[in-house]
């Protein structure tokens, strides 16, 4: 868990590069964009760290199966010291002491951001009820850093009331529009990849079938012949493997379906707000109130879904 402290000193050093909005002039709402802009720079650091990380984990551990395939089934005894010098560069990349705590501040740093936006749009919809009182349990004991910063807010008052259906609804539901798209791209992408690798397993497995059928009935090859055949059908098969196994730690790691589902139930429930205000004509607290819940409940959700993210030490 990461606590204030820490929040403290790593915040000052950071600059936020998105503001939620652009010429804010209210002290309230200037000091919940610092914060905001500060714990979303914090994330996206830590984000990049973490996926360059999965992905290091992800073009290694092949690299050891195709490797090994070599040294077993091509003879090419040297090459057990390219799989050792790999295994140990893999075991270096998991084991970085700098990547102490880097997937905990990634998720944790997004969490605090996106209740700091949220209590920024209360604000400036003139609504008293706060953020920090509509926290969801998991929040509050998983993530207690986001409850220590809004507690510590010197006011959540804005002095003057403003409309949030353009800046806050309609400008999430385009992000999430964008984001849905990118992740089901990203989705198929992976799933045509699966579909390859198991496509180029299946082909090796019948060549391999018929090449030994083709042995016992008519043995057309010597056997020095018949060996070499046999190695690069067992090459072949391990390059797919190899691939299935980049996929699996790669694209596994990115949650892509969960990813998908969550950008898709937050644009539904963007646009049903939207519909809503367009259909009475107005922002009404309550319905306010509850965007706020939800949003919250949801931010919940996607950081237990992205806590199993953890990188792994192996090569399966």
């Amino acid at each position: 868990m990461i606590y204030k402290r820490e929040f403290d000193e790593e915040r000052n050093e950071c600059e936020g590069a998105y503001p939620i909005e652009e010429d804010i002039t209210d002290p309230t709402l200037i000091e919940i964009n610092r914060f905001y802009g500060q714990a979303d720079a914090l994330s996206l650091k830590y984000a990049e760290i973490h996926h360059e990380k999965i992905r290091n984990i992800s073009l290694i551990a092949p690299l050891i199966v195709f490797f090994f395939l070599l040294y077993e089934a091509a003879a090419q005894h040297w090459l057990i010291f390219v799989v050792t010098a790999l295994i140990i560069l893999l075991y270096i990349v998991y084991r970085q002491p700098s990547e102490e705590k880097t997937l905990e501040k990634y998720l944790e740093y997004r969490v605090l951001a996106e209740a700091l936006r949220i209590q920024y749009f209360l604000s400036k919809a003139g609504i008293k009820k706060k953020a920090l009182d509509i926290l969801p349990w998991f929040t509050e004991i998983r993530v207690p850093l986001v409850k220590e910063v809004l507690s510590e807010l010197s006011s959540t008052e804005a002095k003057e009331k403003g409309l949030i259906l353009d800046c806050w609804i309609r400008d999430q539901m385009k992000y999430h529009d964008k984001a849905h798209k990118r992740a089901l791209k990203q989705l198929e992408k992976n799933e045509f990849y699966e579909r390859i690798s198991l496509l180029l397993t299946i082909i090796f497995y019948v060549i391999a079938l018929i090449f030994e059928i083709l042995m016992i009935i008519y043995a057309p090859f010597d056997l020095e012949t018949a060996h070499w055949v046999r190695a690069s059908l067992k090459i072949g098969v391990g390059t797919a493997t190899a691939i299935t196994i980049f996929l699996s730690n790669y694209y596994g790691k990115m949650s892509l379906p969960s990813k998908v589902e969550e950008h898709l139930r937050m644009y539904w429930l963007y646009q049903k707000m939207e519909h809503k205000i367009r259909q009475t004509k107005k922002e009404n607290e309550e319905d306010i109130i509850y965007l706020a819940e939800q949003c919250l409940i949801e931010n919940a959700s996607w950081y237990s879904h992205q806590k199993k993210n953890t990188p792994d030490f192996a090569v399966e």
